[in-house]
C-alpha cells in the first residue's frame, strides 16, 4: 500500500482576510454613484419616450376627430414640428447626460485607485 501523504489545509481563500467595512466602503461608493448616475439617465429616456408615446396617442385620438383632410394635415403639420423639438431638446439633455457618465467614470476610477492603494497598505495622494 502506497504511504499516506498529507495535505495541507491552507487554501488561498483562508489566505485572504476578510475587507473591513471601510476597505468595502471605499470600493462600493464609487460604483454606486456611477450606477446611481447611469440609473438617472436612463429614467430621463424613459420619461422621455413615455411622454412621446402619449403625444402620439393622442394625435390618433385627434386625428379620429378631424372634420377634414386639411384640418388632419394641420393636426399632422404641428405634430411633426412638435415632436422634433421635443428630440431636439432630449438630445441635448442626453448629451449633457452622457457627459455627467462620462465625468463620473473617470472619477470611480481614480477612487477605485486610491481604494486599492489604500487596500494594499499603500499612501494616496490627495
Amino acid at each position: 500500500m502506497p504511504p499516506k501523504t498529507t495535505t495541507s489545509t491552507t487554501t488561498f481563500t483562508s489566505m485572504l482576510k476578510a475587507p473591513s467595512a471601510d476597505t468595502w466602503t471605499m470600493f462600493m461608493k464609487p460604483q454606486a454613484r456611477m450606477a446611481e448616475s447611469m440609473l438617472k439617465h436612463n429614467i430621463e429616456m424613459l420619461e422621455f419616450l413615455k411622454a412621446r408615446f402619449e403625444r402620439d396617442r393622442e394625435m390618433l385620438d385627434e386625428l379620429a376627430d378631424a372634420g377634414s383632410p386639411a384640418e388632419a394635415m394641420a393636426m399632422w403639420q404641428g405634430f411633426w414640428q412638435k415632436m422634433l423639438t421635443d428630440y431636439s431638446v432630449e438630445t441635448n439633455k442626453l448629451a449633457a447626460s452622457a457627459t455627467e457618465i462620462a465625468e463620473q467614470a473617470i472619477r470611480t476610477a481614480t477612487e477605485e485607485g486610491a481604494a486599492m492603494v489604500s487596500a494594499a497598505g499603500g499612501k494616496t495622494k490627495d
